[in-house]
């Protein structure tokens, strides 16, 4: 049985526009169209503010957008070649983009994606979580 997830900060008829960190600066957004928000954040802070229908979808989302791009040397060989101890690595370093090369942002530039080996988390956007970490939401209805 699948758990419905709500989020009071959105209704379907209404699209995100923008975000803002406490000190003014850009967060960057997806709006999926329909469904709750969640936030993800790694080591180095907000990534940013997602809007899906499910957790899963919102991950996806982060994958494609917010995840940075993969150097050079992580495609430098070919990952059939890897050894079990290098792909074990690779796989806790990388990820590959669930939406592939050539995007409509810069992130998308390269169809691997780094991971932040120091965690992140991608949690329901809570209107007490929304305050704890001063976040202010510009939001329209259609």
């Amino acid at each position: 049985m699948k758990t419905q997830i709500t989020s009071a900060l959105i209704t379907d008829s209404q699209r995100l526009v923008s975000a803002k960190s406490r000190f003014g600066h850009s967060i960057p957004i997806y709006d999926d169209g329909f469904g709750p928000l969640f936030i993800h954040r790694d080591s180095m802070g907000i990534s940013g503010v997602v809007r899906a229908q499910s957790w899963e979808d919102a991950y996806s989302i982060c994958e494609d957008e917010f995840f940075p791009s993969a150097d050079s040397e992580a495609v430098a060989k070919p990952y059939s070649e890897l050894t079990p101890h290098e792909q074990a690595c690779w796989d806790e370093a990388y990820g590959y983009r669930p939406n592939g090369i050539g995007g409509p942002t810069p992130k998308q530039d390269c169809g691997l994606y780094a991971k932040d080996l120091n965690g992140d988390s991608l949690e329901l956007l809570t209107p007490e979580l929304l305050e704890r970490l001063e976040i202010t939401l510009q939001i329209e209805n259609e």
